[in-house]
């Protein structure tokens, strides 16, 4: 019984500790709070995504511009190169509901249909990931053009979340 005593208090204090950290876990899992999306900040003109950060497995960014945020993803193709293209497209961009990873396919959320990503920056139009012009640095590093994402924030500004 005497253990009882001196081991309840710190076991309590250690579950009063813990429990927060439970909860919010649990929350952002079946909530999706804090998203998939990564948000980037420019430097000068340009955004940058280390070379690290790029392989076949999509990962989701969003760049703010003013009042919108603009979302992308980028992804290495099954070529190698790396690939970048709006989390929309020119057809189901109303949704607001943008693209999934399945494999080497990037999925539409909205109309379900899939996109190989050697595709992406490749094929333009319809409901195709709407491309990004990129470039890279020495270093392997994508670049991306400031502008050419203020120009995707059409597709975000009245979408619907």
């Amino acid at each position: 019984m005497k253990f009882f005593r001196l081991v309840l208090p710190a076991a309590l204090m250690v579950l009063a500790l813990l429990a927060p950290l439970a909860i919010s876990s649990a929350a952002h899992a079946f909530f999706g709070f804090g998203g998939k999306y990564e948000t980037v900040q420019p430097q000068g003109e340009t955004v940058r995504i280390k070379a690290a950060d790029i392989s076949d497995t999509a990962r989701f960014y969003a760049f703010k511009d003013g009042g919108v945020e603009i979302r992308f993803f980028v992804v290495k193709g099954p070529d190698g190169a790396a690939r970048a293209a709006l989390d929309a497209c020119d057809v189901c961009w109303r949704e607001g509901k943008g693209y999934r990873q399945q494999g080497p396919n990037m999925i539409c959320e909205n109309c379900g249909m899939a996109f190989n990503t050697a595709r992406i920056n490749e094929v333009r139009g319809g409901c195709n990931p709407h491309p990004l012009e990129r470039a890279m640095d020495a270093n392997g590093d994508l670049l991306l053009r400031v502008a050419e994402l203020k120009a995707g924030a059409r597709y975000f500004a009245t979408a619907r979340k």
